[in-house]
């Protein structure tokens, strides 16, 4: 069992590495791009259960302490990509006709956010259907309407957990 991608051993995995005569659980936890990690020895903190017991007490202050980012502060994220200037809207060439000449690409404003689940959910706004501008205050809307919906907090990896509970 992968003890490190149980929702109760959340940002903790198990090491063992005999080569290096290392055996614990590490706890990693990312906040507002701070990294916060932390090794439990089975040899200093008396077996491997009472290790796993520190690793998730340290765990629970760090997460208390800088608690995960809201999906709507999450969604708010410009990323380094971004050539919009705003999250979550791209202008969009599908990927069918990407090698065709210019004048026969179809283009679109695409909006983008992630789902309470975990999912991320889009729509595109079709530059030849509705016009350049048009296509783009389509995304914003549709964008800003989605966002005013979201409640929660961001989870990283929720949607992969949920895809490999059946494996």
């Amino acid at each position: 069992m992968d003890m490190g991608r149980s929702t109760t051993n959340y940002g903790i995995c198990r090491i063992d590495n005999a080569t290096s005569r290392t055996y614990g659980w590490l706890v990693t936890i990312q906040r507002r791009g701070v990294i916060h990690r932390k090794h439990f020895s089975d040899g200093v903190h008396g077996g491997k259960q009472k290790a796993l017991v520190a690793a998730k007490l340290w765990r629970d202050q760090v997460m208390k302490k800088y608690p995960p980012l809201s999906l709507r502060e999450y969604s708010g994220i410009v990323k380094k990509s971004n050539r919009s200037g705003v999250a979550g809207v791209c202008r969009y060439c599908s990927a069918a006709t990407r090698h065709l000449p210019p004048a026969q690409q179809r283009w679109s404003w695409v909006a983008t956010w992630v789902m309470p689940d975990g999912k991320r959910k889009r729509v595109k706004f079709s530059v030849t259907k509705y016009g350049e501008a048009d296509a783009y205050k389509k995304a914003l809307k549709a964008r800003r309407a989605a966002l005013g919906e979201i409640k929660g907090n961001f989870e990283p990896g929720k949607a992969r957990q949920r895809t490999t509970k059946g494996k």
